[in-house]
């Protein structure tokens, strides 16, 4: 029917054909790239701060209660926490197909709910939804040529950062390594002495002249409210010195004065305005004992500084700022990479001496692998029609057949811009791996009508009746190979995040090549051979008949080729069960990241050396060109004074060579030998697309249970355990997490006697510790210095000075701290981490080069089941291996449902459950060949090479469905079933060659690995490729043999 109205109405399939490509010209422009699908995880993280509390204090007092209210949300499937000092991170996982914006607003009802009853000093909770827009799209460095860092630092804070956060779709640009203006005003005790001895002078005359003043003091003091003792006594310190200038320092409305005329906002009060303004701010006035006031410069020693709050930011050894870029959700991340690059060219060229240097930019990465893809696509098409010009030896109907490719693909740009799918490798792969496919159903049309016209039917008829023959054989075929994917999208988790693009995508295009086939086809092949005949080729009579001739072998010797094929079967299963498994293959990169933890113990200082021996190392290393580092805590936007697990972590940025000699791999392995004797633990990741992103790590188990003692035991016997086998590195126990601590022991007797309890000791040392805080800001033009005060003498340095520590007792007198307690040293986790309410450790590897999760995992579950676990503890794979384990479960579950739908498709087709039966039998036959294809390549079965076996089972039925269709159509015709079935080979094996080929040689680029990133879609190209070569060979034997035994007559 379509046949034939296309040829009857031309200008309508060219009206059609051009109104796709003007749609698909507007929907590549406005279609966004990324590197991988928009992935929406599950997750939400809650984050609260209690600033001075250690991880037990926030395991107790914030992490428990949130844990307990979360666990009553709609869908929640786990809870996770980590406890480390001053900070709590709550991690929820919820059901696949939860509604996510729903649940932050129900997160934010049970925390509003529970807050109130936290202690006081707990900072409101922070509510993250997790998903990948979180990692920086870009990381810059930025530094002034000639100018301190201190100067810079500001120009890039009012000037650079201003300009970033202007473009469209920046969310956020962090900095690090800046150095920040503060104004230190620190309590001198000389001058405090001072000033009191003044005012014991004047009281001390007033005492001895009370014949004199006695009756006027008393009555000025009693008017003023103060008495002689109370300014014998009166004490300055930090706590009341801060209080007056965050009093003084306020200027805010109070409200609105209203007359018949006006409205006036009134404001009170007025900010400082410079240093000397707050040097005479008056503390104390006594005009009664005519003395001037006791301004600040008075009892305190007021300093500006430049401080980098702890942080540590260098490029390539020297001092830099950092810049950090993170993207709005619905925004292009090679897009929005791209603006910031050009936006850093044109402020380089408008600031003199401002130097901008990429550490890390994912668009660079995204173009790369894109651009790959993309070659790929053309490589594979231009060997599709070099395929084709071989077989049909005749450009007049190649260029037929290859029109089908750039129309089915620009038609499925534009049905994936309405499906808000981007440019990225997984949709692009799609169309990759289907451009050989683009052109099987044209190739069968086109035989067709080739063939008919050959026998001496006019154009026109060898058009309509040669489409009509074939058109509900091309049809089944293309539908069985949509169907496949079609449970795709019926699964959940990151199965179908990942590849439901995919499978949408290659439906989209076969299904566009069927449109083409059916439409376009006929009607060019109805004006291109009107003129002459198709000459006969003497090449393809031998060749059917060579093929006529094994086939007819094969019928009469069906036992040794159906058990030869069983064989083989068996022994590639075996192979690639021996191989091993992964969850994705790793990928070449032009960039590495590392990060780097380094001992509690260590001072700023000392940790800084050991950063830096860290870069003179890198720096040797010829293909890295620019190296970045930062302190994590920074990184995190978080003062390096409030300490905990990040004080001595250490993010790396590594920019490789674009002509370097190595992979990325073969880089961080270097890496990872010549650090090997630092006192570090260095984790670094060399690919583009880092598994420990979303897996936390490639090798994890996770040690359950309550007692941290025990836990730790257990830990470090299976990280040893993990260490000892073939394959791991970098080992961790989870004990990294340690830090050196001292515990003050309070003799509860001696305290009572005192009359101080453990509580009082607790709130006492915690305010001598206490670190500084800023308490107002100055604004001095457009210059901001945040204020601290601080008293040197309230501040301990040593154990010594801890003991010496005077408690308030009700008693009277002070009690002495070490007169009550004594001090121990010991270790103490800087991080509790729980899962649904239990602790847990987790004991992480990663996996060198040439090993695999699957087999790796494998060796440490044999190992620990000779492990004898103390009752109540237990110890659960995750990480890599777990994810391997449900997407497999999910893909398992894809391949039976697609394969069911495959056979019902069939079973519409050939109205017979028997034809669609033997046809099924070309599906083992493709495994048999794509194990093979990996084994050959090395490549472990990974969850991109069992989406290849997805495809491949959808694709190999289609020779099966024409082969079959085709001797149903001789036989109902009248002939016997071997001549039929002979015959049928015959006719059939250049269009199942052609359709083959071309689609093997489309993948041939891809299964080579051509190309950045490409290693990404390999296993699948090589899983499709070596599948179907095989399983097109053997189903030209095959299925004759099966139908002739399954049809006795």
């Amino acid at each position: 029917m379509l046949a034939k109205f296309s040829v009857n109405r031309p200008y309508t399939v060219i009206v059609g054909i051009i109104i796709v490509l003007i749609l698909g010209a507007i929907s590549v422009y406005n279609t966004t790239t990324d590197l991988l699908p928009n992935i929406n995880l599950p997750y939400a993280l809650v984050v609260t701060t209690y600033p001075g509390a250690s991880p037990e204090a926030i395991e107790l007092s914030v992490t428990r209660p949130i844990e307990q209210s979360m666990l009553t949300l709609s869908n929640i499937q786990n809870v996770l926490s980590v406890s480390a000092d001053n900070v709590s991170l709550v991690i929820l996982e919820f059901n696949e197909t939860t509604n996510m914006d729903t649940a932050l607003i129900e997160i934010r009802e049970n925390l509003d709910m529970i807050t109130s009853y936290m202690p006081q000093g707990i900072n409101t909770p922070m509510i993250m939804r997790i998903n990948p827009n979180l990692l920086p799209v870009s990381v810059l460095s930025a530094a002034v040529e000639g100018t301190s860092l201190a100067d810079s630092s500001q120009f890039i804070k009012d000037t650079i950062i201003p300009e970033f956060e202007r473009i469209a779709g920046i969310a956020s640009v962090s900095a690090t390594g800046l150095v920040k203006r503060e104004l230190h005003i620190s309590l001198n005790h000389d001058k405090v002495d001072a000033q009191k001895q003044k005012l014991q002078d004047v009281v001390n005359s007033m005492l001895f002249l009370p014949s004199l003043f006695g009756a006027d003091l008393t009555a000025m003091l009693q008017d003023s409210g103060f008495s002689l003792d109370q300014l014998d006594n009166f004490e300055i310190t930090a706590d009341l010195v801060s209080g007056i200038i965050q009093g003084q320092n306020i200027s805010m409305p109070a409200g609105y004065l209203t007359n018949a005329e006006n409205s006036y906002l009134v404001r009170v009060g007025d900010q400082f305005r410079s240093v000397e303004e707050l040097e005479n701010l008056p503390l104390i006035s006594l005009p009664f004992l005519n003395l001037p006031p006791i301004t600040l410069a008075d009892i305190s020693d007021i300093e500006l500084i430049a401080s980098t709050d702890g942080s540590y930011t260098k490029v390539n050894g020297e001092d830099a700022v950092m810049l950090i870029f993170q993207k709005q959700t619905d925004y292009s991340t090679a897009d929005i990479a791209k603006k910031i690059r050009a936006r850093a060219d044109e402020l380089q060229k408008q600031y003199e001496g401002l130097q901008i240097t990429t550490l890390m930019d994912q668009g660079i990465y995204i173009d790369m692998v894109l651009d790959s893809v993309l070659n790929n696509i053309i490589y594979g098409a231009i060997l599709a029609i070099i395929v084709l010009l071989v077989f049909l030896r005749s450009a007049r109907p190649t260029i037929v057949v290859a029109v089908s490719i750039p129309i089915s693909i620009i038609t499925s740009f534009v049905l994936m811009y309405f499906s808000n799918i981007n440019l990225n490798i997984i949709s692009m792969g799609g169309l990759a791996l289907g451009v050989g496919m683009l052109v099987d159903n044209s190739i069968v049309v086109i035989e067709s009508i080739y063939r008919l016209r050959s026998e001496g039917k006019s154009a026109f008829e060898a058009a309509v009746e040669g489409t009509k023959e074939v058109a509900g054989a091309i049809t089944a075929s293309t539908l069985t190979t949509i169907a496949v994917f079609l449970p795709i999208v019926f699964t959940y988790g990151l199965t179908r995040e990942i590849f439901s693009e995919m499978a949408l995508t290659i439906s989209y295009s076969l299904g566009a090549s069927l449109l083409v086939a059916l439409t376009l086809v006929p009607m060019v092949a109805s004006r291109i051979f009107t003129k002459e005949q198709p000459k006969e080729n003497r090449f393809n009579e031998r060749m059917n008949t060579w093929y006529g001739s094994l086939v007819n072998k094969a019928l009469d010797k069906k036992a040794h080729l159906l058990i030869g094929v069983l064989i083989l079967f068996v022994v590639s299963s075996i192979g690639i069960w021996r191989m091993g498994s992964e969850f994705l293959p790793a990928t070449d990169s032009h960039q590495i990241s590392m990060q780097v933890e380094l001992p509690h113990e260590l001072s700023a200082s000392d940790a800084a050396a050991v950063i830096d021996q860290i870069t003179a190392v890198l720096e040797g290393i010829e293909d890295i060109e620019t190296i970045g580092v930062t302190s994590v805590g920074s990184m995190l936007g978080m003062p390096m004074s409030m300490g905990g697990s990040g004080s001595n972590s250490y993010s790396f940025y590594l920019l490789l060579n674009e002509q370097r000699s190595l992979s990325s791999r073969q880089i961080a392995q270097q890496i990872r030998d010549l650090t090997e004797g630092i006192n570090a633990d260095i984790t670094v990741a060399d690919t583009g697309f880092d598994i420990s992103m979303i897996a936390g790590g490639a090798i994890v188990l996770n040690v359950l249970g309550q007692d941290l003692d025990t836990l730790q035991s257990i830990a470090k016997d299976a990280a040893a355990i993990v260490a000892d086998v073939p394959g791991t590195i970098e080992v961790s126990d989870g004990l990294e997490d340690t830090a050196p601590e001292l515990r003050i022991m309070v003799d509860k007797q001696k305290g009572i006697t005192k009359g101080v309890t453990v509580g009082q000791v607790l709130m006492a040392v915690n305010q001598k510790l206490g670190s500084n805080t800023e308490i107002t800001t100055l604004t001095v033009g457009t210059d901001d210095y945040s204020i601290f005060v601080h008293d040197p003498k309230n501040q301990a340095s040593s154990e010594a000075d801890l003991m010496e520590l005077l408690i308030d007792s009700p008693l009277g007198e002070p009690a002495r701290l070490g007169d009550i307690a004594t001090i121990e040293q010991g270790q103490g986790l800087s991080s509790i981490q729980r899962r649904n309410q239990q602790r847990y450790i987790s004991v992480t590897a990663e996996i060198a080069d040439g090993y695999n999760a699957g087999n790796i995992s494998r060796e440490i579950e044999q190992r620990l089941d000779n492990y004898n676990l103390p009752e109540g503890y237990s110890i659960e794979f995750g990480g890599e291996q777990l994810l391997i384990l449900e997407s497999f479960d999910d893909l398992s579950l894809v391949l039976v449902v697609g394969i069911l739908l495959i056979y019902l498709v069939m079973v519409a087709q050939f109205q017979s459950l028997l034809s669609p039966f033997i046809v099924m039998f070309t599906i083992p036959l493709a495994f048999t060949g794509g194990f093979l294809g990996l084994i050959i390549n090395g490549s472990p079965l990974s969850l991109v090479a069992v989406i290849g076996l997805v495809i491949l089972t959808g694709v190999v039925v289609n020779n099966g469905i024409v082969l079959i269709d085709y001797i149903n159509q001789l036989r109902e015709r009248g002939m016997a079933k071997r001549e039929a079935i002979v015959h049928a080979c015959r006719v059939r094996l250049r269009p199942i060659l052609m359709t083959a080929l071309t689609t093997i040689v489309g993948l041939s680029t891809m299964s080579i690995g051509v190309g950045m990133g490409t290693e990404l879609i390999q296993p699948m190209a090589v899983t499709a490729s070596s599948g179907l070569l095989y399983a097109t060979i053997l189903t030209l034997f095959v299925v004759p043999v099966l139908y002739d035994t399954f049809h006795r007559k």
